[in-house]
């Protein structure tokens, strides 16, 4: 009789282990395409941080796809969506508004992350205030959401070469930054430097335009409806001769120089200032003494760029598991933890203003210093992401360059951009 009792005891416990296994669930797979794929060592933070997701949240499964830029990130991503292998997390990485990204609003196949702020007050406290003012719809809905702050609306300049060449004031104006790059080609020619005063990038110049049409206004706002830009004919002109002036003092380039060129002539010391972003910051060589300064307007009223482009945009699968699953991974990218790590690994801006940037000034005095000057400037504008379309923004990068220097004639390159 005690045998009979302890094998039923026996058949029992193991009837209950094999019930327990039946209710072990299998780790959620989700698919994230990004654009951190190079050995650069702020791609190569980035993917560990992403790895560091998988780590902490065993029950979900990453599937990285990861692309060296963002043209073979989005060209990608496009794949898989006209196949119907829709990504759950696309990773825009400061993008502007793209044809992908309409054609997955217009077709329902992006999550609205708004219903999912609404119920997480510590989710939507950890929201930048520009990204909602942007990105929000007129229906209140919300698609994408940045994990940075793109700062900008400025350039690097090595402050022994500016000091070498006697320029003890950073311009105010386009004439007083003119006057600048005369007084550096001088310098450079008599002491036989082999120092250019700037050699731009096509995008560069996108920057010098928008500040030129915007910093011609009292109001820069005046320019800017619904983050566009209204262009008169007469301001792209006026702008135009003052960007062929400016482009005078630069060495030529070809269609293909881009800001990795001058990312590089800048470490070499050929270059006495370097057009970039904030985030150009680590880019540069520790060996140049840099700091930032504000890009000139034509009253002398400084002004910046403060942006939050595209960032994550979720696929709406259907599936409510991987939709989850895709949300807590956002949750993951904006939380103080992981903001902190993106601001000392990457040197890029956290989008959490809990993160205060004051608490790295002695860590990070370089990127401080430029941060404060973009965020303390008295007016502000999107990055030129958010204020041209895809069409403006390739035709302008593609031709600027032939059209300062004479190849193209100016009136092909504003047929785009002129209000009508």
């Amino acid at each position: 009789m005690r045998n009979k009792a302890v094998l039923v005891v026996v058949v029992w416990f193991c009837c209950i282990l094999c019930g327990c296994r039946k209710e072990e669930k299998e780790p959620v797979t989700i698919t994230v395409i990004h654009a951190w794929g190079s050995t650069e060592a702020d791609h190569v933070a980035m993917r560990d941080i992403y790895e560091s997701f998988q780590n902490e949240n065993p029950d979900i499964r990453l599937q990285l796809i990861s692309m060296p830029a963002r043209d073979e990130m989005l060209r990608k991503a496009e794949d898989m969506i006209m196949v119907g292998n829709m990504p759950d997390i696309i990773t825009f990485s400061g993008m502007g508004k793209n044809k992908t990204y309409d054609f997955m609003i217009k077709n329902n196949m992006a999550l609205d992350l708004m219903p999912y702020l609404e119920e997480d007050a510590e989710f939507a406290g950890s929201i930048s205030d520009v990204n909602l003012e942007y990105w929000v719809t007129e229906e209140n809905q919300l698609f994408t959401i940045a994990d940075v702050l793109l700062l900008s609306g400025g350039y690097w300049y090595n402050e022994d070469i500016f000091e070498q060449a006697g320029i003890e004031r950073i311009p105010e104006t386009w004439e007083e930054f003119l006057a600048m790059c005369e007084t550096l080609h001088t310098w450079s020619e008599k002491e036989n430097a082999g120092v250019k005063p700037h050699q731009t990038s096509a995008e560069g110049y996108l920057y010098f335009m928008d500040h030129m049409l915007a910093g011609s206004y009292e109001d820069p706002q005046e320019v800017i409806a619904d983050h566009k830009l209204a262009v008169k004919k007469e301001d792209w002109e006026r702008a135009m001769d003052k960007l062929k002036d400016i482009h005078s003092y630069s060495a030529s380039e070809s269609v293909e120089y881009s800001y990795r060129d001058e990312t590089s002539l800048f470490n070499e010391g050929k270059l006495a200032i370097y057009v970039n972003g904030v985030w150009g910051a680590p880019m540069i060589s520790d060996n140049i003494n840099a700091k930032y300064a504000l890009l000139p307007t034509e009253s002398g009223i400084s002004m910046s760029c403060k942006s939050t482009c595209l960032g994550y945009v979720l696929g709406k699968s259907g599936n409510e598991e991987k939709e989850k699953a895709a949300v807590r991974f956002l949750k993951y990218m904006l939380s103080e933890e992981v903001q902190t790590r993106i601001l000392e690994e990457t040197e890029q801006i956290p989008a959490n203003a809990n993160i205060a940037l004051e608490d790295f000034e002695k860590e990070k005095p370089r990127l401080y210093q430029a941060a404060m000057l973009v965020l303390n400037a008295e007016n502000k504008i999107d990055v030129p992401d958010s204020l041209w379309n895809d069409a403006q923004k390739i035709e302008f990068t593609g031709n600027i360059i032939r059209a300062l220097s004479g190849e193209m004639a100016e009136g092909d390159l504003e047929k785009e951009f002129i209000k009508k």
